[in-house]
């Protein structure tokens, strides 16, 4: 007799179904992983470094301070409008003038000078005044002067007295003297000032500075058979003035 295959029983059914999960749920959707490129290419947050940060910040206010104090600098000077002194020699006189061998100078000069003050609000003062006579680049003599302040627009005079007694000096300078009075019977000489100035505003004060004033080419008329006085000869003569 031949056996029904229906009769026979199905093996038990292991896994499951590809459309459904264990209690009749869906599986979970797979999850995808982007390609290892991707995180490279991905835009990375910026942390700036806090020590550029302030360097960064000290030369920007460094650079603001400056440009405050040029600022408030100009303005101060367009509102001052500070000038220079201005100085002229308006007379020079030689006496007493012996010029011996060897290299022996005797002579007494006497030199007058013009200051004045241009500035509209800046009053000036000048201390420990040098003031320096010489041949060439010879100096002859030197002799200090007292203190003087000038009120704005002032013009005011005041005198040099240089000496030389017995003083010995190079032989070119006795050759060069010797030559001028014989060829051009006038010998001329070289002053040279030097102050500490300060100018004044006010109550303000401004920083002091060094002035010196050059007076070069101041003649007198002396023969080569003169020994007793000689004068200044032409109109008053400016200086130069550097500060």
């Amino acid at each position: 007799m031949a056996s029904d295959p229906s009769s026979y029983s199905r093996p038990p059914v292991t896994g499951y179904p590809q459309s459904q999960h264990q209690n009749g749920y869906p599986p979970p959707p797979a999850t995808v992983y982007p390609p290892p490129y991707y995180y490279h290419n991905q835009p990375q947050p910026f942390y700036p470094n806090p020590r550029t940060t302030l360097l960064r910040r000290m030369v920007a206010a460094i650079l603001v301070a400056t440009v405050l104090f040029f600022t408030i600098f100009f303005i101060c000077w367009l509102v001052l409008r500070p000038h220079r002194p201005q100085f002229r020699i308006t007379s020079f006189s030689l006496s007493n003038f012996n010029l011996s061998h060897p290299q022996r100078l005797t002579a007494d000069w006497n030199a007058r000078f013009q200051v004045y003050n241009p500035n509209k609000k800046l009053k000036i003062s000048y201390d420990q005044i040098v003031c320096s006579l010489l041949y060439r680049t010879e100096i002859l003599s030197q002799t200090r002067v007292p203190p003087l302040y000038q009120d704005t627009k002032n013009l005011s005079f005041f005198d040099a007295s240089f000496s030389a007694l017995d003083t010995y000096v190079d032989d070119w300078v006795v050759k060069g003297i010797n030559e001028d009075r014989s060829q051009r019977q006038a010998v001329s000489f070289n002053l040279r000032l030097a102050a500490d100035v300060g100018f004044k505003v006010g109550s303000f004060r401004a920083r002091r500075r060094y002035l010196r004033v050059l007076c070069d080419g101041v003649t007198v008329a002396i023969s080569s058979g003169s020994t007793a006085s000689a004068n200044f000869t032409g109109a008053s003569r400016e200086c130069k003035v550097y500060a």
